[in-house]
């Protein structure tokens, strides 16, 4: 993704939606160029995955966060909480994951294990100590109270190689603060 391609989602019908992540998108698509990842898959890549005509992974149940309305890269629609994943042992470079960590049910270290076997290297990111009032949708708890320890616990405990926090990009409460973890798994 270029900065030219995220703002075409924010002239789009998602604008509120994509408003203020190029903050975070930035660091992603520079890791992924630094670690020259030739292959890439993405899981929940919104309407626009963060690398071009990379792979990516949708859930087979419809997503109000949408999908990419093309793709000429392999597309898998499978629940990414139910193990094993339809992809063979170390089939790519780069795994990705942005702010859909916490949507996987409790089943977050079974992911996780999945991606170590699937990629030589991941980059996730985690909304991180998101505060805010009510909780006026379901979908907000789960962005709820994640701070550092619950990121390993969810990761079984593996030291990022890298970590980049990312402050507040706005009052909303979804543009809270985010945590980026690179993991390297071939050392």
């Amino acid at each position: 993704m270029s900065h030219k391609d995220y703002e075409s989602l924010l002239k789009g019908p998602h604008a509120d939606y994509y408003t203020g992540r190029w903050e975070y998108y930035r660091e992603v698509v520079e890791i992924v160029k630094r670690e020259n990842a030739k292959s890439t898959v993405e899981l929940g890549p919104g309407f626009m995955p963060i690398v071009k005509n990379g792979d990516i992974i949708l859930n087979p149940l419809d997503d109000s966060f949408g999908k990419p309305s093309e793709s000429d890269s392999k597309v898998y629609i499978f629940d990414a909480t139910i193990k094993p994943w339809p992809i063979a042992d170390k089939a790519y470079d780069m795994f990705i994951a942005l702010q859909v960590w916490e949507h996987l049910d409790s089943k977050q270290t079974r992911a996780f294990r999945e991606v170590m076997r699937i990629a030589k290297k991941a980059v996730l990111s985690f909304p991180y100590h998101w505060d805010g009032g009510i909780i006026e949708k379901p979908s907000h708890r789960a962005h709820r109270d994640i701070d550092m320890e619950l990121i390993r616990d969810w990761t079984l405990g593996i030291k990022p190689k890298q970590t980049i926090e990312i402050g507040r990009t706005g009052s909303e409460f979804s543009k809270g603060p985010r945590m980026i973890c690179f993991w390297d798994f071939s050392d």
